[in-house]
């Protein structure tokens, strides 16, 4: 069994069309950066938190796992017309602690 910050997450990503895709990334940031290339979300801002167009919904269960929304994520997201339980910005997501599958669907565009 490999240590925490050397696994692997699993990440099963909805996107906009309805369309299911797996990944296994090393973090979050290197799904963050696949979505973008293929085109999937736009990362207009380049992951620095100011033009959300990396929203995506999580999994209220996963929450746990997951770095803590801060302030600047907090006001991008109050900005949304889209905003439910379990809004995050994916450039700004991180594990805090292992987690095997991680379930995202990526929002409408605003």
């Amino acid at each position: 069994m490999c240590r925490y910050k050397a696994c692997s997450v699993e990440v099963i990503v909805r996107d906009r069309s309805g369309e299911v895709a797996e990944y296994e990334v090393p973090d979050l940031s290197a799904l963050f950066t696949q979505l973008s290339d293929e085109m999937k979300i736009d990362a207009l801002c380049g992951g620095c938190c100011s033009c959300a167009t990396c929203h995506v919904y999580t999994d209220e269960g996963d929450a746990k796992y997951l770095s803590d929304c801060d302030d600047s994520e907090r006001d991008v997201l109050d900005g949304l017309l889209h905003v439910r339980s379990g809004s995050r910005l994916l450039c700004q997501l991180s594990l805090k602690e292992e987690l095997k599958t991680l379930k995202i669907t990526i929002a409408q565009s605003e």
